[in-house]
């Protein structure tokens, strides 16, 4: 897997505008979560880091005293950021536009396994004009985050195929995951085990195979390694059990039927979370749903050629992703958008990269991009921010609920 050019200098002038312009708007997004999750953050910059692992609800909320949705890990890097100074309410938002750059790169990067450079490049642009990007371009969420960590474990996996020295660096996004968004963050091992099965053997030897595997397991033992030291830190630093809390405040409310008709409800949920991966990615939703008929027939045919079943394998691989975000989620009555964040851009590559190769006027469109300065990418999203921050904070535009989920 090849290295894509991305003009680095370009994402970190972008960055450094956007780390001014949010203290200097006194930046805070209209998201109620974003807003709780930034205030968190700078509360702990000012406490002692021996306490940073057991944050306290901010006064003023609907819920008080320790705050046990999450683990810590979502909040390190911010109040790392507003300990050195970074202004401390905005440090979150402008962690996330870091993670946000970090995610088009590495995810633009990987697209290369399955597709070529010129496709590949034309993500970093076409990432950024999907709906969910917009709905997603500035808080303070964990979704970027574990984004991000996903990304870096997928990255990984694929090194470990060929490099056993990046299994420590599996198992570091696989702890990452777990330590930002608890038991959600476990669906890193799922999705890296989709990976390996969908490269099967290719561009390796068979103890190749066997090593990405072990490493896999090895970040599965990480995991649960780091749980027991979580567990016992926090138990050091409070007295009480994280996991007990935790569990006490996740598990409930997510096992809680909303119906009395079970199957009935989450089919519902399936279909609720299917119009959701058919909207966020659009219109690349609608490439991918083509791209598989189409993809369908041709496995049905026969064998296809070695380029075309490298391109099936992304496909698979994409919609993999998809379906097991949308199936696991919809057992639980507890919906949101952001709990499948991650399909969405897998959605979104896999109809981008289709169109690209199947269409010609994205064909031209993709070389044409490729023809544009390294700096572009980052451009446009600078720009996007700029006008995400004017439509928000200065012009205070309304906010577009389609489908809340509750209904």
């Amino acid at each position: 897997m090849s290295r894509l050019p991305g003009g680095p200098w370009a994402w970190l002038v972008a960055l450094a505008v956007v780390s001014f312009l949010l203290p200097a708007l006194s930046y805070g997004t209209r998201d109620a979560d974003s807003r709780l999750h930034a205030e968190i953050a700078a509360r702990l910059s000012a406490q002692p880091v021996s306490r940073w692992i057991a944050p306290e609800w901010p006064p003023g909320w609907y819920v008080s005293g320790p705050y046990v949705e999450h683990p810590v890990g979502f909040f390190l890097v911010p109040a790392a950021l507003g300990r050195m100074g970074y202004p401390p309410a905005q440090a979150a938002y402008l962690a996330n536009a870091a993670w946000q750059i970090a995610s088009l790169l590495l995810a633009a990067a990987l697209a290369r396994t399955f597709a070529s450079g010129i496709e590949a490049g034309a993500l970093l642009f076409l990432f950024q004009l999907v709906p969910i990007a917009f709905t997603y371009r500035i808080r303070a969420n964990h979704e970027q985050t574990l984004l991000l960590l996903l990304l870096v474990a997928l990255y990984a996996t694929e090194r470990t195929r060929t490099r056993s020295r990046w299994a420590p660096v599996l198992a570091g996004a696989l702890v990452g995951m777990v330590l930002v968004k608890g038991l959600v963050g476990l669906m890193g091992v799922p999705v890296c085990a989709l990976w390996l099965l969908a490269r099967g053997d290719e561009d390796t030897t068979r103890r190749g195979v066997v090593g990405a595997w072990a490493a896999l397991s090895a970040g599965v033992v990480a995991i649960g390694l780091a749980t027991a030291a979580y567990e016992a830190l926090y138990r050091g630093a409070t007295g009480g059990s994280f996991i007990a809390a935790y569990l006490g405040r996740q598990v409930g409310p997510a096992t809680a039927s909303q119906s009395e008709a079970l199957l009935a409800q989450k089919a519902y949920n399936l279909v609720w979370y299917l119009g959701r991966l058919l909207w966020f990615p659009f219109p690349w939703s609608l490439a991918a749903l083509l791209a598989a008929w189409t993809g369908a027939k041709a496995v049905a045919r026969g064998a296809p050629r070695s380029e075309s079943r490298t391109a099936l394998r992304g496909l698979a691989f994409s919609l993999g992703v998809a379906a097991l975000y949308a199936g696991l989620f919809s057992l639980s009555d507890r919906r949101a958008d952001r709990y499948i964040f991650p399909a969405y851009f897998a959605v979104a590559a896999a109809g981008a990269v289709a169109a690209m190769r199947d269409w010609p006027p994205m064909t031209r469109l993709a070389a044409r991009l490729d023809r544009w300065p390294a700096w572009s990418p980052a451009a446009l999203w600078l720009l996007l921010v700029l006008l995400h921050v004017a439509g928000g904070r200065i012009l205070h535009l309304p906010t577009i609920k389609l489908w809340a989920p509750d209904s």
